[in-house]
């Protein structure tokens, strides 16, 4: 057990009594289900925007790709590159349609064109498996930062981060989701900026000076390996199978616009334009974090190399970003920065809970069973979920202790990308797409993708079946084909039967 640090804890216990606060204020407004899903549907755009990025730089984004970047160079920073990226999908294809069609989920703007149950049950589970895929990394890094933190065992810090997010979700839903992430967002922002300006002092160079000076470099590694500047800012380093790379780049891109907690972010403002709007201030205040985060992994590289001591953790990776910070500001500096990080994952582990408790509650329970006029039940049966869910997400991060988050999202990302992404894009913008398509379509690309990390290195080690980390490649072009080539054959069918029957 770490030794508790006073001031880490007087910050943290600041976060946390106004986080509890703005979720017992804003459950005064909770009356309906519209209000505990989609904050009413009244958020306003620019606030809505930077609560997008506060749920999307989770804590995949600040430790893990700090800590990627530090350890695998280039490699790590594809990453940063995949999740910036595929926001230009979201903005382009997704974002203003799904605010015209949708309601409370995912599911909801699938069954706009079909009014079908077997949709809407097919995209719960979707929602479910993917928010539990992307709940497992978050669990990890609150177990690795809360520890060093407050002097928590890895254990008892996942079990605080859990409990504390079913409290929020519980009692107000969306409204202090909302306004947790936007906050979060702000502060991330900040402490980033912060962090790489310190870095460059630090280091007495100038932002291009200093990584011109790590290609220039022989570089000793964490692992104990030694290569030059030039390899590690290079492709390779961590994936050394081309196809490998070309998987998480696909998975990473194509993900970013099939999340369900990203997706209902844009249920919360008043306008399809707004969610247009939403999405351009996200991207702006995302690219200023991804550009960053490069400088905040090159710099814990470099000070490893000056002979700093403490700067890295071997066994650690998701440390990286708070040992830096010990290393530029001293324990304040610590302090701020791992409670941001606590935060962050505060703020991310409530939106994913939040899909979550609308799947089971309004897809499942109000829509597939029936219950639409007990919406008192349903709302207390989404409070139940948000319980439920955070309790499991609570064990699987015990389980998955020591594993990088940032590769962890990069699964929860191709499992998105191949069941729910052609799903939504050819209800979107395909006329010949059926009922049976979709369903076929997301559970293809569902089956495809978790059977095909079953069975690859991530959860086989050197006796995987399928050698490639991230199914992407397969299951995506999978989950297109099968949604597209079942929707032609129901299509044709359809129409020889009506042939048939004006000739006979």
């Amino acid at each position: 057990m770490a030794e508790i640090q006073p001031l880490s804890l007087a910050i943290f216990i600041a976060i946390t009594v106004l986080t509890l606060a703005i979720s017992i204020y804003a459950s005064r407004r909770v009356r309906t289900a519209g209000h505990y899903y989609v904050a009413g549907g009244g958020v306003r755009w620019f606030v809505n925007g930077f609560a997008i990025a506060g749920d999307y730089l989770s804590a995949a984004s600040f430790l893990g790709i700090t800590g990627l970047v530090a350890f695998a160079g280039y490699d790590g920073f594809i990453y940063a590159i995949g999740f910036l990226a595929g926001w230009i999908v979201a903005l382009f294809l997704v974002a203003e349609p799904l605010r015209a069609i949708g309601k409370y989920t995912f599911a909801d703007a699938l069954t706009s064109k079909f009014k079908s149950r077997k949709i809407r049950l097919a995209a719960a589970i979707s929602t479910l498996v993917v928010s539990v895929f992307y709940l497992i990394p978050q669990m990890v890094g609150a177990g690795s930062i809360v520890g060093p933190l407050l002097g928590l065992d890895y254990e008892v810090g996942v079990v605080v981060i859990g409990l504390l997010v079913v409290v929020i979700v519980a009692t107000a839903g969306m409204v202090s989701t909302t306004w947790v992430q936007f906050i979060k967002g702000f502060m991330l922002l900040i402490a980033v900026i912060a962090l790489t300006v310190g870095v460059l002092i630090a280091a007495g160079m100038g932002p291009f000076e200093f990584i011109g000076n790590i290609i220039g470099s022989t570089l000793h590694l964490p692992s104990g390996k030694v290569v030059s500047g030039d390899t590690f800012m290079s492709p390779g380093m961590k994936y050394t199978n081309p196809l490998d790379f070309v998987s998480l780049a696909l998975a990473l891109i194509l993900g970013t616009a099939a999340l369900p907690h990203i997706l209902i972010r844009y249920f919360t403002v008043p306008k399809p334009a707004d969610a247009r709007k939403s999405t351009v201030v996200a991207i702006v205040v995302m690219g200023i974090f991804y550009m960053l985060i490069l400088f905040l992994g090159l710099g814990a590289i470099y000070f490893f190399n000056q002979g700093v001591p403490g700067v890295i953790n071997p066994t650690d990776a998701n440390l990286t970003a708070p040992l830096l910070a010990d290393y530029i500001g001293g324990d304040v500096f610590y302090a701020i920065i791992s409670s941001i990080a606590f935060a962050t994952i505060l703020g991310t582990v409530s939106g994913l809970i939040m899909a979550s408790a609308g799947a089971i509650a309004h897809d499942i329970y109000a829509e597939v069973l029936g219950r639409k006029s007990d919406e008192k039940r349903a709302l207390l049966i989404s409070k139940g979920t948000a319980i439920g869910v955070g309790l499991i997400a609570i064990v699987l991060g015990i389980l998955s202790k020591g594993q990088n988050v940032a590769f962890l999202v990069g699964l929860a990302f191709a499992i998105a990308a191949s069941a729910n992404l052609p799903a939504l894009l050819c209800t979107l913008f395909w006329k010949r797409t059926s009922e049976k398509g979709i369903v076929y379509g997301i559970l293809a690309g569902l089956i495809s993708s978790i059977l095909l990390i079953v069975i690859s290195p991530t959860m086989m080690g050197h006796d995987a079946i399928f050698s490639l980390n991230n199914p992407g490649i397969v299951s995506i072009p999978l989950g297109f084909a099968v949604t597209m080539g079942v929707s032609l054959l129901e299509t044709r069918s359809a129409e020889n039967s009506k042939a048939e029957k004006a000739a006979g």
